[in-house]
C-alpha cells in the first residue's frame, strides 16, 4: 500500500503542471504585497477625486521603486520594475476596490 502525505502529494502535483515553487513563492509574495498596497490605498482614500487619482499615480510610483529595489523577477533594473509594477499596482487596486465593496466607499457615501 503506497502512503503518500499531503505535502508529497501537492508537489507531485506541482511537477504534474510544471510550475516551480520558485514561480508559486514570487506569486504569493506579489498577491501579498499587492493586499498590503491596496489596503493602502484604500486607507487613503478621500472624498475628493482629483486626490484620489493624484494618490493612484503615487502608488504605482512607489509600486516601481518597491520592485526596483526589492524586485521578484529582476534586481534593480528599471525596465523590470516598471512591468512589475503594473502588476502590483492592478491588482493593488482590486484589492483597494474589494475593500470599498465590503467597509464602503467614502467617494459614493455608502
Amino acid at each position: 500500500m503506497n502512503m503518500t502525505t499531503p505535502s508529497r502529494c501537492l508537489a507531485m502535483r506541482l511537477q504534474r503542471t510544471e510550475m516551480s515553487a520558485d514561480t508559486l513563492r514570487a506569486t504569493g509574495a506579489l498577491m501579498w504585497r499587492g493586499v498590503l498596497l491596496g489596503t493602502a490605498l484604500y486607507l487613503l482614500l478621500g472624498e475628493d477625486p482629483e486626490a484620489n487619482l493624484k494618490l493612484n499615480g503615487v502608488s504605482y510610483i512607489v509600486a516601481v521603486v518597491w520592485f526596483y529595489y526589492d524586485g521578484m523577477f529582476a534586481r534593480r533594473v528599471w525596465s523590470m520594475a516598471f512591468a512589475e509594477a503594473i502588476f502590483l499596482h492592478l491588482l493593488g487596486i482590486q484589492v483597494g476596490n474589494l475593500l470599498a465593496l465590503i467597509f464602503g466607499n467614502p467617494l459614493l457615501g455608502t
